[in-house]
């Protein structure tokens, strides 16, 4: 049979190897078509599958379970009836259950002389070694595949031998690059395009030199856009794996790596770095760091330098720093030292020591502080400078101090008594407004410092001036001893009082306790106020009201602010009755009345010129004619807002500012003057109000002989409660010489104060303002009828024109005119406005006249 023929053909055409002669590579076997029994078999299948197999064994019993399927399915597949062959790879038993080898099947089948498929012979390879390598291969690559993904690596491939590039999942999404879409640029320039123009010359020129073989040029940084717009820093790595035949590299292949946040870092620390070197160069300041396992010091040069160690490197033994520490002082130096824990707050002392090189005793402050290492070692780290000089020249001043109080002890004397004129009140012989501010700076800046708190108390007696106006001048000053002796006798021994205006006085005190305590010292102080006193054979009976304000509660640490607060506070205690206490509260309190004026915004409208002055009209009382304008200041916003003088005038005032707002509103208003005149108007007289501080300003009249104050159109606004008792030289001068330029001089707010006829014939006014307190129940009031007619009166007697202001009504126009007053001013007849406005009331200048 043609078949049979074949297959001893086939059993005995592979011989045994050399190597084992009863094994061969290849094995040969026959199965029954019909029934897949093994019929014959050559001796290597034998040998490859040692499994003892009887006759007529079931073939499929030799194949793995989950492989026999795939067997089954070629052995009646139609491709072995079109085909001489088919193969698979399947796992066939080699003697034990769960020994397994891979081996290639082909599978022929056989035909009789008939033509008709009797037999299948398979041919076995083993294969077992290389899919063995295969998977260890696969298993390679895949573990390669999830690092360069966990890494954040992007892998990119430069084939210039072929001309193909491959750039990785990973390498476009670090960019912001959807990963399956085309790349954006097609050719290395288009790419270079995207980089940092800073970087796009190096990077050009290290890909050049990439080719070239350079392996300096292998790895490298620059800057590259991504899609988002922003900036990325790239860390470039490559590496030649290919060559032309000159040995140049036709491959290289290299990741890519985002390093953004390492190169920000890397900056900032540099920045950081810069920055402190340069402070401590700066300052002279020395730098240790102790390790308190070791007992090394690390030290800089300047710590060298000042411990005088000439030949200390970078670290020297602690010994060394405690050898050098003056006796006395040492033992104060290891005791705060030893209260310093980790992550604790710093210490600082200052102590004597001798420098190891020269032995001269030299003064050192130091700074310390204990934290501890990512080792878990305890380490101080601090700070020493040199104060040597600066202790020399405190102790010389102190000796030179010392002796000039011995030798000048008269004059120093008579200094303080100077002092004293100036920064105490003259009535009650408490400090002034004036003391009262540096005071409170000073005890600002304790406080600070020392972490403690202060209350501001602002006292203000009610209804003062209708005491004033109902019992005389002489049982209101009575009154005001009274309340200073009273508050002196209630306040502790560290407060500090003063009175910084007519009725009202502030005192100072530190905060020991809640604010509960506060409000119940000051109920005790307004129960001693009201109780009565005896003035000229009468009870008097008065009250007065509280505002305060403290650091906690208010949001600023300056003088001037917290004063601003508790006078806030004082006006709602106020305007809630007599007799009453108010807390300043930030949301009642600034953020109500001062929040949009700051000293910041205050000081830039000064320099802007922001600054502007209004005008208020002042009439003949018997002809109603225009006669006069008060310059009021106004703040002229960028917005075109006007901000009103109570908005602003406590702050300026407190920030020593007035002076210059006062030279601002004068210079405009005599822009607007000689502007008038240009256009042939007959222009009034304009008055300002002129502060305390312009007017004690020793540069006053050489700034106002600067400007062009001609034809007597001037004149200034003093207030009679705060001058005319109690002028000082200078202000005295510039009063004499303010004449001389001919500019006069009104009293403001007359009735008010505390002015002596004396006082009044000496100043010499050209004019009085009666107070609006005085004018506002002059129609229901017989009494104020009778006190405003004594001011005419005495105005008349003197010469001196008499101007009521706070003038509303028709009727008040009438009174003033009946009993004498010569001008009126008032909302009842004009209120302020700007200069453009003004020039509608003015009438032009009749030919002849003088312009």
């Amino acid at each position: 049979m043609e078949g049979a023929s074949t297959l001893d053909l086939l059993l005995n055409s592979v011989k045994p190897t050399a190597d084992d002669p009863e094994t061969s590579p290849v094995a040969f076997v026959l199965l029954d078509r019909t029934r897949w029994t093994i019929t014959a078999a050559n001796q290597s299948f034998r040998h490859f599958c040692t499994r003892s197999l009887p006759d007529e064994s079931d073939f499929l019993e030799l194949i793995h379970p989950d492989d026999r399927k795939l067997l089954k399915n070629l052995f009646g597949s139609a491709s072995l009836h079109s085909g001489p062959s088919a193969q698979a790879e399947v796992r066939i038993t080699c003697g034990k259950e769960a020994d397994w080898h891979w081996c290639l099947i082909t599978i022929s089948e056989l035909s009789d002389d008939k033509g008709e498929t009797t037999s299948v012979l398979l041919h076995l390879v083993d294969i077992e070694r290389q899919k063995k390598q295969h998977d260890t291969e696969a298993s390679r690559a895949r573990r390669w595949n999830y690092a360069l993904v966990s890494s954040g690596l992007g892998v990119w491939d430069h084939n210039y031998g072929t001309g193909e590039k491959f750039y990785s999942r990973t390498w476009r999404i670090m960019r912001g690059l959807v990963p399956d879409e085309p790349l954006d640029f097609s050719t290395e320039e288009e790419w270079l395009q995207n980089l940092h123009p800073q970087d796009r010359d190096f990077v050009r020129q290290a890909i050049a030199q990439q080719r070239d073989g350079n392996p300096d040029y292998m790895n490298f940084e620059y800057r590259e856009r991504h899609a988002a717009g922003h900036w990325i820093w790239i860390e470039c790595r490559g590496d030649a794996v290919e060559f032309f035949e000159d040995g140049k590299p036709s491959r290289i292949v290299g990741t890519d790596r985002d390093i953004s946040d390492r190169k920000t870092s890397e900056l900032l620390l540099a920045r950081t770095r810069r920055r402190l070197e340069l402070a401590v160069e700066t300052s002279q300041i020395g730098v240790f760091e102790r390790n308190l396992v070791t007992n090394e010091v690390s030290i800089d040069a300047r710590m060298a330098e000042i411990y005088g160690f000439e030949d200390a490197k970078d670290k020297v033994p602690a010994s060394r720093f405690v050898a050098r520490v003056h006796p006395d002082d040492l033992a104060n130096v290891m005791r705060r030292a030893q209260k310093l824990t980790v992550d604790g707050p710093a210490i600082t002392d200052r102590f004597r020591i001798y420098r190891e090189n020269d032995g001269e005793l030299r003064h050192v402050q130091h700074r310390v502080a204990m934290f501890r290492t990512d080792e878990g070692v305890e380490t101080y780290i601090g700070t020493n400078w040199d104060v040597t000089e600066e202790t020399r020249m405190r102790q010389e001043l102190l000796t030179a101090k010392q002796v000039a109080e011995a030798r000048n002890f008269e004059l120093d004397r008579a200094k303080s008594d100077i002092e004293r004129a100036v920064h105490h009140d003259y009535l009650t012989g408490l400090p002034n407004r004036s003391f009262l501010d540096e005071e409170l700076s000073r005890r600002l800046d304790i406080a600070k410092r020392d972490e403690t708190r202060i209350a501001l108390l602002q006292f203000d007696i009610d209804n003062f001036r209708s005491i004033n106006a109902t019992y005389g001048h002489e049982a209101g000053d009575k009154l005001l001893k009274h309340v200073a002796n009273t508050l002196l006798n209630m306040s502790r021994h560290n407060d500090f009082l003063a009175r910084i205006s007519g009725d009202e006085f502030v005192m100072i005190s530190n905060m020991d306790s809640s604010r509960k305590s506060l409000l119940q010292s000051a109920e005790r102080i307004l129960l001693e106020l009201s109780k009565p006193i005896q003035v000229g054979g009468k009870r008097l009976k008065a009250t007065a009201s509280i505002g305060i304000a403290t650091t906690q509660d208010s949001d600023t640490e300056r003088a001037g602010s917290l004063l601003q607060d508790a006078g806030s506070a004082l006006r709602r205690a106020k305007s809630e009755g007599p007799n009453r206490i108010a807390l300043f509260k930030p949301d009642k309190g600034r953020s109500g009345n001062m929040a949009q004026v700051t000293p910041e915004n205050l000081i830039e409208a000064i320099e802007k010129g922001a600054f502007v002055p209004y005008y208020q009209p002042q009439f003949d009382a018997k002809t109603l004619r225009l006669c006069g304008l008060e310059a009021l200041a106004r703040w002229k916003k960028h917005d075109g807002s006007i901000v009103e003088p109570a908005k602003f005038i406590p702050l300026a005032d407190s920030l020593n500012l007035m002076n210059q707002i006062d030279k601002a509103i004068m210079e405009k208003a005599l822009q607007d003057s000689a502007r008038w005149k240009a256009q042939g108007f007959d222009t009034p007289r304009i008055s300002l109000n002129i502060s305390p501080r312009r007017l004690s300003d020793p540069g006053l009249v050489t700034s106002l002989q600067k400007l062009d104050i001609t034809g007597r159109t001037l004149s200034f606004e003093l207030l009679e409660s705060i001058f005319l008792d109690r002028q000082d030289d200078i202000s005295a001068y510039n009063l004499r010489e303010i004449r001389k330029l001919g500019i006069e001089i009104e009293i403001d707010d007359f009735g008010t104060g505390y002015t002596s006829i004396t006082s009044l014939l000496h100043l010499a006014p050209q004019a009085l303002k009666i107070a609006r307190e005085l004018v506002v129940p002059l129609t229901h009031s017989r009494e104020q009828r009778t006190i405003i007619k004594s001011i005419i009166d005495i105005g008349k007697a003197l010469n001196i024109r008499v101007v009521a202001e706070g003038v509303e009504t028709k009727e008040q126009i009438e009174l003033l005119t009946s009993l004498g007053c010569d001008v009126l001013q008032g909302f009842g007849l004009g209120r302020p406005v700007p200069a453009d406005q003004i020039e509608r009331l003015l009438t032009p200048l009749e030919d002849g006249q003088s312009r």
